[in-house]
């Protein structure tokens, strides 16, 4: 494990970011850079392709997406225009899709990565990627994620609170005719543009004390309901590494 990419402290990770960041502008790339915050190290895949499904994937994803639609409009905040508008809605409210979550924030990234206690003394991981303008998918050229042939970074519309609070992006996964999935991390388009922080499990209760002080907590990463309560449960308590 390289020391250079452990993160002791919250002025530590944005240093990181900052430095990464310019790298990258002094290779002559001015794209912005994706976050992806884990609890601990799991491979990049979405949660479709971790599931053990009774059937096809392709078939599977087809199936809960068009019972998603058929049952979700009541609930929805907003009115999904297309297929992409639907998958991100759908992601965001848990449902197993070929959709993997990216923000555009660094410290939301962080936050998702430290919020809770580490899982059996489990470090958690920040992905930072490097973005080119050829990775992100037109999808008002391309206008069916389901038949997405090519792995690419999905910039959705806000049919959620969610997606503008937490600066939300996607990468969107080819499924090949076997049914699998690549991993990110070894996918040849992404793979050396990408670069693993590592927050060590002894310091997640430390840097989530500096994130909430900095304005990051559950009210804020969740601007709904669920979100307040939550932020107000952690404001009143302390969870088992804080004691």
């Amino acid at each position: 494990m390289s020391e250079l990419n452990e993160i002791q402290t919250l002025a530590e990770f944005i240093t990181r970011i900052e430095t990464l960041k310019y790298e990258h502008e002094v290779s002559g790339n001015n794209s912005e850079l994706l976050f992806r915050g884990q609890r601990e190290d799991k491979k990049l895949l979405p949660k479709l392709a971790r599931l053990n499904l009774n059937g096809n994937i392709k078939k599977i994803e087809k199936l809960m997406l068009d019972e998603f639609k058929r049952a979700s409009l009541p609930l929805a905040e907003f009115e999904p225009k297309d297929n992409w508008d639907w998958l991100a809605l759908a992601q965001h409210h848990g449902l197993p899709t070929r959709l993997l979550d990216w923000t555009y924030s660094a410290l939301v990234a962080l936050w998702f990565a430290v919020q809770n206690p580490p899982n059996d003394s489990a470090n958690g991981i920040v992905w930072v990627l490097k973005t080119d303008i050829s990775d992100f998918r037109d999808t008002e050229k391309f206008d069916d994620p389901l038949k997405n042939k090519v792995t690419k970074i999905f910039r959705s519309r806000v049919v959620s609170k969610r997606i503008s609070a937490q600066a939300g992006v996607f990468t969107a996964h080819r499924i090949d005719s076997s049914g699998k999935v690549v991993q990110f991390e070894s996918n040849a388009t992404f793979r050396e543009r990408l670069t693993k922080l590592i927050v060590p499990a002894e310091n997640f209760s430390s840097i989530r004390a500096s994130l909430k002080m900095m304005g990051v907590n559950h009210s804020t990463v969740f601007p709904d309901i669920d979100g307040l309560c939550q932020h107000l449960e952690r404001r009143f308590s302390k969870l088992e590494d804080e004691i």
